[in-house]
């Protein structure tokens, strides 16, 4: 008698949703968190040059566009110049937010870049809580729900975390292009997405966190195809 080899197939994770009224709720508590926040994009020991009003971004290191690019998307631990990452932006084609962000499961990577805010959150929360098996990424339900952080434990669940409350998500015009942007209700903050990956990559974006066009501090996401058909 053969045995019939057994096949072990993984089981579906679990994508919480949370009743609309708890975001509210919770970004109101969380409002002196959220306010200091904000305070310490002015604190940081760099000039934030995303608000520089010249189309030209400065050359910062000097290097190569293709370099920078292949970096990043090879998540290599390292930090950039801001300039550097401004620059790239610049040259990386828009999205439209409700044909490419809507509906979708983004899987989130912080870019550092040697004193932003987002560098802080990278050292004190994201690597601790990385070493327990939790990550973060993004989630866009419709164009006007969404979870600017979604937590995951192990890939086996993910959650809302609705400190920031509730985004949008839609196009505008900043550094003289239209791409897709996303609009936190209770914050005076946005982040800008342009499209990072090469044709016939899984899909990367570059993303750019703002607080009233200081730049706050840089990331990536890469689609999770897993979940994206059931993000709504």
């Amino acid at each position: 008698m053969t045995a019939t080899p057994r096949t072990t197939q993984r089981r579906a994770p679990c994508l919480v949703t949370l009743p609309a009224a708890t975001y509210d709720l919770v970004s109101w508590l969380c409002f002196p968190l959220n306010y200091a926040i904000a305070g310490l994009c002015h604190l940081q020991p760099q000039t934030s040059i995303w608000n520089d009003a010249r189309k030209t971004a400065p050359a910062g290191s000097g290097k190569s566009l293709a370099t920078l690019q292949q970096e990043i998307l090879s998540q290599a631990d390292q930090a950039q110049l801001e300039a550097d990452l401004v620059r790239l932006y610049d040259t990386l084609p828009s999205l439209t937010a409700n044909d490419e962000l809507v509906g979708r499961v983004w899987r989130g990577r912080i870019l550092r870049t040697r004193g932003s805010v987002l560098d802080l959150a990278e050292w004190a929360i994201v690597r601790p809580l990385g070493k327990l098996g939790f990550g973060w990424g993004k989630r866009y339900r419709s164009a006007e729900q969404g979870d600017p952080l979604l937590g995951h434990w192990r890939e086996k669940i993910f959650f809302p975390l609705p400190l920031w409350g509730n985004v949008g998500v839609t196009d505008m015009r900043w550094r003289g292009q239209v791409t897709a942007t996303m609009n936190y209700d209770h914050q005076p903050w946005k982040d800008y997405f342009k499209r990072l990956s090469l044709d016939g990559e899984p899909t990367v974006l570059l993303g750019v966190w703002t607080h009233k066009h200081i730049a706050g501090g840089w990331f990536t996401l890469t689609l999770d195809d897993e979940l994206s058909p059931i993000a709504r």
